[in-house]
């Protein structure tokens, strides 16, 4: 009896899933079985049963157990039921099994985020740049840090960001005080966050100088406007 390897593109916009399984029939490259849970599978999402999902994924992780893709499957079925924990958990193995997965890497810092685990999402989300190299990611990454008081390391990493040539092209998106929202230049938006830094670190001077330069640039900026008056 030889080994096959059996590459199965399951229904929908899912990461591509390889399996490798004894080919008892010799006369069949997919055994029926996992032609029976694909089929369930496509069928489930088109019906939208995310439990029925779920119970075809695990399925068909039986048939390989270190699939970092079919992990990252069942992690996004978890993700949108909102079961962040189970999401966590699940990307997390997906990670320690490939370490390069970027999608699991998401899901994991998004899903500890979600559950106010700060420190477990920090490592995901540094994770994440390292394999993404993304500035918008790196200031997720300092707003975690400033958030967990690590304020040399955001520091640091807002100082990146500013200086990054990218970083006045993308947009972010802030609330406003009639609770619509406004986009701002990343660059400003860290600008912001050095100024929280200052604050942070009692240095009311550098912090309002801060908080003054970007309100030039930007001078509908809410929430800085709110930051610079309850700072005076």
């Amino acid at each position: 009896m030889k080994k096959i390897i059996i590459a199965i593109l399951i229904l929908g916009s899912l990461p591509c899933l390889t399996f490798a399984q004894e080919n008892t029939e010799g006369d069949t490259l997919i055994p029926m079985e996992v032609q029976r849970q694909i089929f369930v599978y496509g069928a489930s999402k088109k019906y939208n049963d995310k439990m029925m999902q779920l119970s075809t994924l695990y399925n068909l992780l039986a048939f390989n157990r270190n699939n970092s893709a079919i992990l990252d499957s069942i992690a996004l079925v978890y993700f949108g039921l909102q079961q962040y924990v189970s999401a966590a958990l699940v990307s997390v193995d997906a990670v320690l099994l490939n370490p390069k997965d970027e999608l699991a890497a998401e899901i994991a810092a998004l899903s500890f985020e979600q559950i106010g685990a700060t420190e477990r999402a920090l490592k995901y989300y540094e994770t994440l740049y390292l394999l993404r190299n993304d500035i918008m990611i790196l200031y997720q990454v300092s707003f975690l840090q400033y958030r967990l008081k690590r304020l040399n390391e955001a520091f640091t990493n807002v100082g990146i960001i500013i200086a990054h040539a990218k970083s006045n092209e993308v947009q972010i998106r802030f609330p406003k005080n009639d609770e619509s929202e406004q986009e701002v230049a990343l660059r400003t938006a860290a600008k912001r966050l050095k100024a929280m830094i200052y604050e942070e670190q009692g240095n009311v001077l550098e912090a309002t100088k801060m908080y003054k330069d970007i309100l030039l640039i930007s001078p509908d900026f809410d929430l800085v406007k709110k930051q610079l008056e309850d700072l005076n």
